[in-house]
């Protein structure tokens, strides 16, 4: 279980950032066939899993809280250094689809009603 919570933070906290700042560096440079009236984006996937406390899905929730936190945080300072917006999407939970099916037995989807 806390091998699962670091994997899942890293991948999405650590890598959020990773790509990010990727996208920082090829949106400075200016990038092959960028016009000037480009847009300058950078949009980062969340979930809405973290608004609330969820069944056994904590490792989920704080990845999600970081990427959201490191999209506020990016959206401050290189809108403001470089006229870059940085925006996040988030996707809530979709009911009856297999990812739903594979969080839990019926008992947690009971609970969570």
């Amino acid at each position: 279980m806390l091998m699962m919570f670091f994997v899942v933070l890293d991948i999405d906290s650590v890598g959020t950032f990773t790509m990010s700042h990727e996208a920082l560096n090829y949106i400075k440079k200016g990038g092959p066939e960028r016009s000037s009236t480009s847009s300058r984006l950078i949009l980062n996937i969340s979930a809405t899993l973290h608004y609330t406390a969820s069944w056994y899905q904590i490792h989920v929730a704080v990845a999600k809280a970081v990427v959201d936190a490191v999209t506020r945080n990016l959206a401050l300072e290189w809108g403001t250094d470089y006229d870059i917006k940085v925006n996040g999407i988030a996707q809530s939970s979709i009911g009856d689809t297999a990812g739903i099916h594979k969080l839990g037995s019926e008992e947690t989807s009971n609970k969570s009603r």
